[in-house]
């Protein structure tokens, strides 16, 4: 439905004309000038129309004479907002204080995040942030972002790159961690590709040094694979840094034990305390310590009084749900627990290889004893067994 301009400033009031003739209202209001739209009938007594604000009484006191009946269904356009408004001026006001303390607190920081970081802690950061003027309740157009970054640097040597976001109340601060220069391998050293472990070689590619071992060979852990002496029947003998990559298959055996019988958590309560945060202030809505007490977990929900993007008040409510656990005897079957052991063995296994080979194959075995089950495992892998080793160790 189009609502003409007219309607919205004048204002507009939809009608309900109820009587033996709604027809004749409509008539006389013809006749006497009252401006009236989108008349349609519900029933035969029964006659809905649109008017202006500023006729409504002429046209209820025209139906009157008829014998008919004037119900107001609704009314929109400017004056009956502005006469809500009148009525509601408190609301207003409130409406108008909450903008100015939302928009003063724009301008103000109520939360940092600090992104980017990885060896330097977070604390820290927020720290030499504070003696730099950034923490929680400044003025952030009084910040100079050259001079914060300078200040952080200097505290921080760690820190190569710092930069200061702000978004409403909330101050994103990025940083970049200083890359320690690589060691450089010095062609000079001297040094041997020995065995990390036991294994056959599946295969070899040197890339500088003397092979003494070859494919189908059988080399124990420690074992020289590729020496950096290199005689020469030409000339004097060079020593360099041996370098290859050297596959072959090997084997372990790892175990691991459960009890089949074992004690289990079971939570037999549980209770919410609330607390309220105002800046760094807490307030608890209950009484007694907030440590948890022994046997008990916690599950922390807060709800920060923020409108993302918008702003961020310095306000958190904060949920507490406590849980009271006691222990209850329990048992597992030895499929799933053998199961879940040998999983936990081939992950390790994966961890150990740590990128440098793969599990070709892997056999379990599994048998009680004083009440645990102990799950054994057999694997072939194919793996990188060459490391450096320098001449002088």
């Amino acid at each position: 439905m189009k609502i003409k301009l007219s309607e919205l400033l004048h204002g507009s009031v939809r009608i309900k004309v109820t009587g033996a003739k709604p027809q004749d209202v409509l008539n006389a209001m013809s006749e006497r000038s009252v401006s009236f739209w989108d008349a349609v009938p519900e029933d035969e007594f029964t006659i809905s129309l649109g008017i202006y604000s500023r006729e409504f009484g002429e046209a209820r006191a025209i139906a009157e004479r008829r014998q008919c009946s004037v119900q107001r269904l609704r009314e929109r356009g400017v004056p009956a907002i502005r006469r809500r408004l009148r009525r509601r001026i408190a609301l207003l006001c409130a409406a108008v204080s909450c903008f100015v303390l939302l928009a003063a607190s724009s301008l103000f920081i109520w939360d940092i995040d600090v992104e980017g970081n990885e060896s330097v802690s977070t604390g820290e950061i927020l720290r030499a942030l504070s003696d730099a003027g950034v923490y929680p309740g400044s003025f952030w157009p009084g910040w100079s972002a050259d001079d914060i970054r300078n200040s952080v640097i200097l505290d921080i040597p760690e820190l190569a790159w710092l930069g200061v976001s702000v978004d409403s109340s909330r101050a994103t601060v990025r940083v970049r961690e200083r890359v320690e220069k690589p060691s450089v391998v010095q062609r000079s050293d001297v040094g041997s590709v020995t065995a990390r472990t036991t294994g056959i070689i599946e295969r070899m590619e040197v890339y500088q040094g003397a092979p003494l071992v070859a494919f189908g060979d059988a080399v124990v852990a420690g074992e020289t694979l590729v020496s950096g002496e290199m005689p020469s029947e030409v000339g004097d003998t060079r020593y360099v840094r041996a370098s290859a990559l050297v596959e072959a298959r090997t084997w372990y055996e790892r175990s691991a034990a459960a009890p089949l019988e074992y004690k289990a958590l079971s939570q037999d309560g549980e209770h919410t305390r609330w607390a309220l945060i105002l800046g760094d202030k807490r307030i608890n809505f209950y009484t007694g310590s907030s440590q948890t007490e022994p046997g008990c977990g916690k599950i922390i929900t807060e709800y920060t009084l923020e409108w993302p993007g918008v702003f961020s008040l310095p306000v958190t409510l904060v949920r507490e749900r406590i849980s009271e656990y006691g222990q209850v005897a329990s048992s597992q079957s030895e499929d799933e627990l053998a199961a879940g052991l040998a999983a936990s063995l081939q992950s390790a296994l994966e961890r150990e290889l740590a990128g440098r080979g793969e599990v070709l194959d892997a056999t379990f075995t599994s048998s009680v004893s004083g009440g645990l089950l102990i799950v054994t495992m057999r694997a072939e892998c194919l793996e990188d067994i060459a490391v450096y080793t320098p001449a002088n160790q």
